[in-house]
């Protein structure tokens, strides 16, 4: 396998990793220092010689995650000079391989394209595919200015168009993955004219499907000026001002996310999808079973929740007070003997990932495309027990990376979680190889309907 691979805009060398040729840090887009912050993405800039590209790039710049304790370090060295990819292949001859295209979640405020849990080499060589892992710029420095992260995620995606021959991909086949803020991204990036043409079938896992309107936004943008006790009128100064100040103030504010601007983003995701204004592509789309037990694990007082205060604890989650209320009322209604901690769960969970993932299946079912829904059933196990199929915790069995990744210790004592990880791995890249994830392992997995809503589980018995 060649180790250096001539790009349009210079030579790259990357390293063998067990089967596969990685290639990390390779730079799509000019940094975004100075002038450039808060700017659509540049053009590269040529280089001569060859790069060496055999190590991550650093992470855009964010603050310390309160799920520290559950992802572990998710970022190393972190810089404004972020726009950089990951990318694995299974080789370089014969017939172009499938892309999968992964944009990380972290509520367009962390995570990185580095971050251990989603390398990309098990998939890759499991898959016969090329695995690349985006970056794009986070909170403030991605979002004040409307949708310049998703701008960033584009051109991402064009690099992977005009390049990933060279790599062994196919840019006629290319599948777009997120999960979390990064499956949100892809819904908008479904509803992006920009986004017309750079990727074939789209996977969205547990997105919440967030765009603030315009007038929300400008709370956002608000609230940030005054932590930076920055006018209104005086936004050419925030080019300026020193990273630490920039983090800080994004701490006190509040974080920021796409913005339905009417230009770059026409409308919502899910209402671009129910009125047929994006493309009608092939989708595998899905959730976990206990999203919302993420939360427990790093704020105990949610074990102790009283009826009272569950409407208020699901509104934090970002759910409307009115959606609050009534999912509130209708899990008591239906589980009349649940506790108010399972009933924060099960409303959480269905309001926020799971009916919204449901009204995008429809909307592009209606629309005759092939869709195939999911749930992540298989809950992991700590010390305290049983942690439920919590969100984001199936990424290291998509990814293969439960050995070394600090998700993975969630499934020391789960018998179940090498052959759910090996099932959920090969339907991802069948899907990626011809937009249907039945694979050997899954033979029977019935297209979603709005009628049926076949959903597929991916637990110990299934």
């Amino acid at each position: 396998m060649p180790l250096v691979v001539d790009t349009r805009t210079g030579r790259v060398r990357g390293r063998l990793d067990r089967g596969v040729t990685a290639f990390r840090g390779v730079p799509f887009a000019r940094a975004p220092l100075g002038a450039l912050r808060l700017r659509a993405p540049a053009p590269v800039d040529p280089w001569t010689g060859v790069r060496e590209c055999a190590e991550p790039g650093p992470a855009a710049p964010q603050n310390p995650s309160r799920f520290a304790a559950l992802f572990g370090e998710r970022v190393g060295a972190q810089s404004e000079d972020c726009l950089t990819l990951d990318l694995w292949t299974a080789g370089f001859e014969g017939i172009p391989r499938p892309v999968l295209a992964f944009v990380h979640g972290g509520g367009f405020a962390e995570g990185a394209a580095g971050d251990p849990c989603a390398r990309g080499r098990r998939l890759a060589r499991g898959g016969d595919a090329v695995v690349v892992n985006l970056q794009y710029r986070l909170g403030a420095l991605g979002f004040y200015a409307p949708n310049v992260g998703l701008l960033d995620l584009c051109a991402g995606l064009e690099w992977v168009r005009d390049e990933i021959d060279a790599f062994g991909g196919d840019p006629g086949q290319v599948t777009l993955y997120g999960h979390g803020a990064g499956a949100t991204a892809v819904a908008c990036l479904l509803a992006m004219p920009r986004a017309r043409g750079l990727f074939q079938r789209a996977i969205v896992s547990s997105a919440s499907f967030d765009a603030d309107s315009r007038e929300r936004a400008e709370a956002r943008r608000h609230a940030f000026r005054r932590a930076l006790e920055l006018p209104a009128g005086d936004e050419a100064k925030l080019a300026g001002l020193p990273l630490p100040a920039i983090l800080a103030a994004q701490a006190r504010a509040g974080g920021f996310r796409p913005q339905v601007d009417g230009e770059l983003l026409p409308a919502a995701p899910l209402e671009a999808a129910a009125s047929g204004a994006g493309p009608a592509l092939p989708l595998l789309v899905g959730t976990a079973r206990d999203e919302t037990r993420i939360h427990e694990l790093v704020d105990p007082s949610l074990a102790a929740l009283r009826p009272e205060d569950v409407p208020a604890r699901l509104e934090a989650l970002g759910l409307a007070r009115v959606a609050a209320e009534d999912g509130f009322a209708l899990a008591r209604a239906l589980e009349p003997g649940a506790s108010p901690n399972t009933l924060f769960h099960r409303a959480g969970t269905e309001l926020r990932y799971a009916e919204p993932a449901r009204r995008l299946a429809d909307a592009h079912a209606a629309r005759g495309a092939p869709v195939f829904a999911y749930r992540f059933d298989l809950s992991g196990w700590s010390a305290q027990g049983d942690t439920g199929a919590f969100h984001g915790l199936e990424l290291p069995l998509v990814f293969g990376t439960r050995r070394v990744a600090p998700l993975g210790r969630f499934f020391e004592e789960v018998p179940g979680a090498k052959p759910v990880g090996r099932r959920m791995r090969d339907a991802w890249t069948a899907f990626a190889r011809s937009a249907d994830p039945r694979a050997p392992l899954l033979p029977q997995w019935p297209r979603y309907t709005a009628e049926g809503r076949y959903t597929q589980a991916f637990s110990e018995s299934g």
